[in-house]
């Protein structure tokens, strides 16, 4: 037997200590998950766990709706940067809610590649982006790019029944219970973690993404009858009528008796229920890391692609608006030297892999737009008020309008829900502007807007009263952000900094 050259093997021991050193990142992105209403509390043993790392208060999303939020993670990059030539009347692409991300310009800039890169064996399960995201790689021998492992959802909208590209292979599931789709991704993650933990070779990233509790948010069998005679939270402004908002939501007549119970109150039952099954999920990823002795070693980030609203100014079930409910979604990161802290600097969806690509030792490329806060949330470093004072305090909102859309007899998208945004939150002002357009045509949004709203989240937290064209409008602060928005929609890269 021929001895290992002693200079490949110091290569190869050099190489399994860089390993050794590396962190484990898990990300875990659950799908309309809402922090208003509480969309938490079934996953009291992921909180409990997670409650000794960081809780980013002021984290939102830079629109509120799936594809197009999932892109913004994968990229780094605002929704404008990967948009679609809409002009042209159609993508040469499949198109994924107006976002081009199948091109090959996405593929390069995803989050898996540039963990590819930095030496990470990587695995993606669940929910990547939408079925016309995703329909390039459900074939057989089409890898998702940037991951050595993909269990991945090809159409959405369903709990049995499910199609799967399964590591190059077309898999069809049925309608047992041992083929609940939460379940399904849990099984293959861990089979993923017990792979690459039993060689010790290389650090890992796990991209988790169940579908719950999105729509129909059919439970899992053991967890049909649990929790019952619940009803959706009653807040200030549920089956509230606005007459000063925007088109869509002047339109909004109250919700009828049967709207309201059995359909809202039905979701957000079943809502909770659904996300029973994410916390067991979570509890196996934790168990089977702490049996190879990992916890230590690895990093968790926890949030989901949007908010929700069931029943907020009269519209029963969905997102797509710029409201706190639709907009603002947990963020929890846990790992090696993360501070316990509920750290109130502004960030969101587009800074997510910027972090990642810190945590694992890496450095965010220049096309990414957002920043990491890995330093924001260190127990090393900067002081606090340092920190935070050389963060920025401003947080772009862009969504366009996917036509008509009903959900229980009420328009909740349509004409003139095309918007440009921003969240302000600082120690002084906490505010949300918002310009509104007629067509979903818009790329820069050089014509006037149609609409505009301005609140003042300090003294209206449900947002109520649009300020916007009454006495109570700072026409300064609404200048200062109009500028803000405009520069911002031109930005890529570092210059959206």
């Amino acid at each position: 037997m021929k001895s290992l050259n002693p200079f490949l093997l110091l290569l190869c021991l050099q190489s399994a200590a860089f390993a050794a050193d590396k962190p484990n990142i898990v990300l875990l992105l659950t799908d309309d998950q809402d922090l208003l209403l509480g969309g938490m509390s079934p996953m009291s043993r992921t909180l409990a766990f997670l409650s000794d790392g960081a809780y980013i208060r002021n984290f939102f999303v830079n629109t509120p709706v799936c594809c197009p939020s999932r892109a913004t993670l994968i990229s780094g990059r605002f929704p404008h940067n990967f948009l679609y030539n809409q002009s042209a009347g159609k993508s040469d692409l499949p198109a994924c809610m107006h976002m081009n991300a199948t091109s090959s310009d996405f593929e390069e800039k995803s989050i898996g590649k540039y963990m590819k890169k930095l030496g990470y064996r990587t695995g993606q399960f669940g929910k990547y982006l939408n079925s016309g995201g995703v329909k390039p790689y459900c074939k057989d021998s089409v890898p998702l790019p940037g991951f050595d492992r993909w269990f991945t959802m090809c159409n959405t909208g369903t709990y049995y029944g499910n199609e799967i590209t399964d590591n190059g292979k077309f898999r069809t599931y049925g309608h047992d219970p041992s083929d609940y789709l939460t379940t399904i991704i849990a099984n293959a993650t861990v089979n993923f973690l017990e792979d690459v933990l039993k060689n010790k070779e290389e650090p890992f990233f796990a991209y988790i993404a169940p579908h719950a509790p999105h729509v129909p948010a059919t439970p899992a069998p053991e967890y049909e009858n649990v929790l019952p005679y619940m009803m959706a939270p009653r807040s200030p402004i549920y089956n509230y009528t606005v007459t000063d908002h925007h088109g869509i939501m002047r339109l909004q007549s109250p919700m009828d008796p049967y709207q309201i119970s059995p359909q809202i109150d039905e979701l957000f039952q079943n809502r909770w229920r659904s996300l029973l099954s994410v916390d067991d999920l979570m509890m196996d990823v934790i168990n089977t890391l702490d049996q190879h002795k990992q916890l230590n070693n690895t990093y968790f980030l926890f949030t989901s692609d949007h908010g929700y609203q069931l029943g907020q100014f009269n519209l029963p079930s969905c997102k797509l608006q710029p409201y706190e409910h639709d907009i603002r979604v947990p963020m929890f990161v846990k790992g090696p030297g993360i501070a316990k802290s509920s750290p109130a600097f502004v960030a969101g969806m587009v800074d997510i892999a910027p972090t990642i690509i810190t945590l694992a030792g890496g450095t965010p490329p220049d096309s990414m737009d957002g920043q990491s806060f890995e330093n924001m949330i260190k127990k090393s470093g900067w002081g606090s008020d340092k920190r935070e004072s050389t963060w920025r305090d401003k947080h772009t909102l862009e969504y366009w309008s996917l036509g008509d859309v009903i959900r229980y007899q009420h328009y909740i998208d349509g004409p003139n829900n095309t918007y440009i945004g921003v969240r302000l939150v600082n120690e002084t002002h906490n505010y949300l502007y918002v310009e509104y357009y007629e067509n979903n045509n818009q790329r820069y949004f050089t014509e006037p807007a149609v609409e505009c709203e301005l609140f003042d989240m300090s003294v209206d937290p449900y947002q109520k009263v649009n300020l916007y064209g009454t006495d109570k409008e700072d026409k300064n602060l609404v200048n200062e952000l109009h500028s803000f928005l405009q520069k911002q929609l031109m930005c890529s890269g570092s210059n959206c900094v």
